[in-house]
C-alpha cells in the first residue's frame, strides 16, 4: 500500500478498484475526472491493485500532465476479513468484491467517499455527487428500475423498494464502520446466495431494504441509451458494453490516455466477442430453463 501520510479532508476522494485487464477502463474514467473537473476541485483517487503492472501504475501517473491529483494504491489482503464470514459461503464470488470490504482498508480518517465502476465516464465536476449526503445511512446510490420485479422479490425485496445500481455510490464510511454493515452483509449474502444474481449489488440493496439508504440524483448513473447531452453527469457503459450507444464518448476520453484505446475497439477483441455471443445463443436455445439460460449468459457477460 502507497498511503499519503495527510488525507485532505477537503478534496473529493475516489475509490476505483482495476485489475490489468481493464486498466485502459481505468485510466479512461479518470482521465473523465479530471478533463471535467472545476478549476478549484482537489481529487484525490484511491485505487484497488488487484493485478495492475508496473506499467499500469506508471501510466496512472502520467495522467497528472492533465492536471495534478493525489492517488494512493492498495492491494488489501481479503483472506484477513475471512473470519466474519459464515462457513457455507466462504467461497462465494462476493469475497472478492473489495467494494463491501472498502471500510476495513481504507484509512480510519477517511468518513466518505465515492466508489465508481471503472466503465464510467464523468461529464462534470464532481462536487454534485460529493455534496450528496446519505444522512444516517450507510450509503447513496441512483435508483436503477430496470431489475426485473421477478429477481427482486427472489431476494425478499418488497415490490416497491427502490432498487440501486452499486456501480456508483457514496460511501459513508463512518456510519459503514460503526454499524458494522460488512458482518451483517455477508450474513445476508449466505441467505440469499441461491438467488444472487449481482453478487455486491443484491447484498447492498437487501442490507439496504432492511436499514436505509439515500437516493442520489439520477443523472449521476446513466445509461447510454438514456443518455441527455447537457443533463448527464455520468455515462456507465455496463452490460455488454460494445453494444451500447454514444462509445464516441468514451472512445474520446480513452484516447487521452497512454493506452489511446480501450481493447474493445480492436478487431480481434470484436471477432471473439461475436464467437462468444454465437456459442452462448446457441446453448441458451438448447437450455431452456431461464435458471440456466441466466448462468449462462453471466459467465460470458453477455446479459
Amino acid at each position: 500500500m502507497n498511503q499519503s501520510a495527510q488525507l485532505d479532508a477537503n478534496a473529493y476522494h475516489v475509490l476505483l478498484v482495476s485489475d490489468a485487464n481493464y486498466s485502459a477502463f481505468l485510466a479512461t474514467t479518470i482521465v473523465s475526472i479530471l478533463k471535467n473537473a472545476a478549476p478549484e476541485d482537489r481529487l484525490v483517487f484511491h485505487i484497488v491493485d488487484s493485478g495492475l503492472t508496473q506499467a499500469d501504475r506508471d501510466s496512472v501517473e502520467k495522467l497528472k500532465e492533465i492536471r495534478d491529483f493525489e492517488r494512493i494504491f492498495y492491494q488489501p489482503d481479503l483472506q484477513k476479513y475471512l473470519h466474519v464470514f459464515c462457513d457455507d459461503i466462504q467461497t462465494f464470488p462476493v469475497v472478492v468484491n473489495h467494494r463491501l470490504f472498502a471500510p476495513s482498508f481504507l484509512p480510519e480518517s477517511l468518513d466518505k467517499i465515492i466508489y465508481m465502476d471503472v466503465d464510467v465516464v464523468v461529464l462534470d465536476s464532481l462536487r454534485g455527487l460529493w455534496n450528496v449526503d446519505p444522512g444516517e445511512a450507510i450509503l447513496a446510490a441512483i435508483h436503477d428500475p430496470n431489475i426485473r420485479l421477478s429477481h427482486r422479490r427472489a431476494i425478499g425485496l418488497d415490490d416497491d423498494y427502490k432498487y440501486f445500481n452499486s456501480g456508483v455510490i457514496v460511501m459513508n464510511l463512518k456510519k459503514w464502520r460503526e454499524v458494522n454493515a460488512t458482518d451483517e452483509m455477508l450474513k445476508i449474502a449466505a441467505e440469499i446466495k441461491e438467488n444472487i444474481d449481482f453478487p455486491d449489488q443484491d447484498v447492498l440493496n437487501v442490507y439496504c431494504a432492511r436499514h436505509a439508504h439515500t437516493l442520489a440524483p439520477k443523472e449521476w448513473n446513466v445509461h447510454p441509451r438514456d443518455y441527455r447531452e447537457g443533463e448527464t453527469k455520468l455515462l456507465h457503459f455496463m452490460g455488454s458494453r460494445q453494444r451500447c450507444p454514444h462509445l464516441d464518448i468514451l472512445y474520446s476520453y480513452a484516447a487521452e490516455t497512454p493506452y489511446r484505446a480501450l481493447p474493445m475497439q480492436g478487431l480481434a477483441y470484436r471477432i471473439n466477442r461475436g464467437v462468444q455471443r454465437a456459442f452462448c445463443n446457441t446453448l441458451c436455445f438448447f437450455f431452456f430453463p431461464r435458471k440456466i439460460r441466466r448462468a449462462i449468459r453471466r459467465r460470458f457477460n453477455l446479459r
